[in-house]
Order: C-alpha cells, then sequence, then structure tokens
C-alpha cells in the first residue's frame, strides 16, 4: 500500500474548485482529461460565492495535504455572471488566492462559454447564463450541465482555445478588463496546464 501511495504522489496532479464541486458542469467536462500521467481532484464545500469557494478550496488543500505535492497547479474557477458585484468579490480575493498558489479562472458570463466557442465564434454577446444555456441547446439539440460534452465537442477543441485567446487579447488590446469582458474564458489555461503536466517527466 505504501508503495502504490509513493506512486500517486509522483503524478503530477490538477486540483479544480467550481461552483457545484462533483456536479456542476466543469466537473463533467475536465474529468475526463484525466490519464495514467495525471490526476486531476475537484475540491469538496457547498459555498457559491468567491470567498466562500476559496475558504472551502484552503481547507481541502490543507485535508488532502496539497502542499506536499511536488508538481501541482490549483484552479478556481469561478463565473462572473456579468454582475458587477460578484466581479469586485472575485477581485477580493485575488491577492489571497495569489499568495496560496491558486489561479482564477474567469468565464463570462459562464463556463459554457467554453463549449460555444467550440461551436462559433461570431457574433457572440451573452445577457446571462441562461441565454448561453439556450444557444448550447439551438447548436447541439440538447443540453443539461450532466451531459459529457467533451465527447461531443473534443475535435474543435483547438479552435475553441484560439477564440478564447483572441478574444482575450482583444480585450487587453481594446484597453479593458478581461474580468468584465462579455464574453471571455479562460478555461484553456487549465488545458494548458494539462499538457504540460501530463508532459512532465
Amino acid at each position: 500500500m505504501a508503495r502504490r501511495q509513493l506512486l500517486q504522489q509522483r503524478r503530477p496532479l490538477i486540483v479544480i474548485c467550481s461552483e457545484g464541486g462533483i456536479k456542476s458542469s466543469e466537473y463533467y467536462y475536465l474529468r475526463n482529461y484525466r490519464t495514467r500521467d495525471l490526476r486531476i481532484q475537484f475540491s469538496t464545500g457547498n459555498s457559491t460565492d468567491p470567498n466562500g469557494m476559496l475558504e472551502d478550496l484552503l481547507k481541502y488543500i490543507q485535508n488532502e495535504d496539497i502542499k506536499s505535492e511536488d508538481n501541482v497547479r490549483i484552479f478556481l474557477v469561478l463565473d462572473t455572471d456579468l454582475d458587477d458585484k460578484r466581479i469586485n468579490e472575485i477581485k477580493e480575493i485575488e491577492e489571497k488566492c495569489l499568495e496560496n498558489n491558486i489561479e482564477i479562472i474567469t468565464s463570462a458570463p459562464t463556463f459554457e462559454i467554453w463549449y460555444v466557442l467550440h461551436y462559433r465564434n461570431n457574433k457572440l454577446k451573452f445577457n446571462n447564463s441562461r441565454d448561453v444555456k439556450k444557444e448550447i441547446i439551438k447548436l447541439n439539440g440538447s443540453y443539461s450541465e450532466t451531459m459529457d460534452m467533451y465527447r461531443i465537442i473534443k475535435n474543435h477543441t483547438e479552435e475553441a482555445r484560439t477564440m478564447a485567446k483572441s478574444l482575450e487579447q482583444r480585450t487587453i488590446s481594446d484597453g479593458e478588463e478581461l474580468i468584465k469582458a462579455n464574453p471571455h474564458t479562460s478555461i484553456y489555461k487549465i488545458l494548458d496546464a494539462i499538457t504540460k503536466l501530463s508532459n512532465h517527466k
């Protein structure tokens, strides 16, 4: 058992905290990236506000002794909901996240914008997360947060990455704050980390 645990510890690790935990659309999508060379864990907790989610994540890090890991990346995945109050709450936890080597990943209005980018890249603008999910239903025929969208869209992930980065660069070039951009998503940064850690020797 001790040898098996040692082998487990040697594999790189990605820790993800998202609203809803293992009942979230983020979980149903990102769990597909687990491999024999990479562990992906989802932190526990029931909080939905940015600060509460951060506190849940910090408890998880402590309970699971994550800081003892050699090769680990930790992500806090948040929707802005295009809500100024929530955006300010996210900004308020930035310093604490930095102190604990936690990377904030935001999407607007919601994580599902990442799915939309696999289908189309023009005239993207939504009023709320409900509109994004309606768009996915229009594009895909159906949608629920527990669907395994990875299998449906995986062949277009590179296009989605390119578009997400393009939206980000355009926002920065226009002198706007990325966190306030509609739409945007930095989910591709988790995929970049997955690629890097999967290739780690």
